[in-house]
């Protein structure tokens, strides 16, 4: 059976230097600010889990979504974006979170979703019809702060109860059939509700990206 943290190892070796090999920094492109908001909620099940070796460590697995009807332009949103990147955002991911006892985390062990864990998921939007012509992943991690000291605009703690960074790359079909890259950074606040048979979610999400799209001209002049 295939270990799933070395095939993820392996995938981001596949990826390294990716865009040094592709060479975009060379390449004259097309680029658009992406800017949305978003909110939605999810109730499901939830699996425990728990590793003996090298020490005791618990783990709480739970698959989820950030689906929402619509995606809300905010001020920094693009026009191009505004026209194109609309719809419907249909993601699931499955999110886990680790041993509450971990230095930082002063987390009650009945309450192990408000520990550090991490995400990982497919990202699709959906137009009108209800088809995806965007398709990618998103990925990250729970219940952590990334602006924190030493930033000088510091916001956050390192652990940050109901807080959650990620990060989109997914490819996006323009209405002329047109292949474009989205790359993008996510950030949430989220709510948690547990019981001893469901957990369910609410949450409040922003997306900042851009839409990147080859240049037909080479650039030369």
């Amino acid at each position: 059976m295939p270990n799933i943290v070395e095939n993820w190892a392996a995938g981001a070796e596949r990826l390294k230097d990716f865009y040094g090999r592709n060479s975009f920094y060379r390449k004259p492109l097309i680029t658009h600010t992406v800017s949305k908001s978003f909110e939605g909620g999810w109730k499901n099940d939830y699996a425990q889990s728990i590793c003996m070796s090298p020490e005791e460590c618990a783990h709480l697995h739970f698959p989820g979504k950030f689906d929402c009807d619509s995606l809300t332009s905010h001020d920094c949103d693009s026009e191009f974006s505004r026209q194109n990147i609309t719809g419907a955002l249909q993601a699931g991911y499955t999110a886990t979170w680790g041993h509450a006892g971990d230095v930082g985390m002063k987390v009650d062990k009945k309450k192990p979703y408000l520990a550090r864990g991490f995400f990982f998921g497919n990202f699709d939007i959906l137009d009108k019809n209800g088809r995806p012509f965007t398709e990618g992943t998103c990925d990250g991690m729970c219940n952590v702060g990334v602006v924190r000291k030493p930033l000088e605009d510091a916001c956050e703690k390192c652990h940050q109860e109901g807080r959650w960074h990620g990060s989109v790359k997914a490819q996006v079909v323009l209405p002329d059939r047109e292949i474009a890259f989205l790359i993008g950074e996510m950030a949430f606040d989220f709510q948690y509700e547990f019981t001893s048979s469901w957990m369910s979610t609410k949450f409040i999400g922003t997306l900042e990206g851009m839409l990147i799209r080859y240049c037909k001209d080479d650039g030369k002049r």
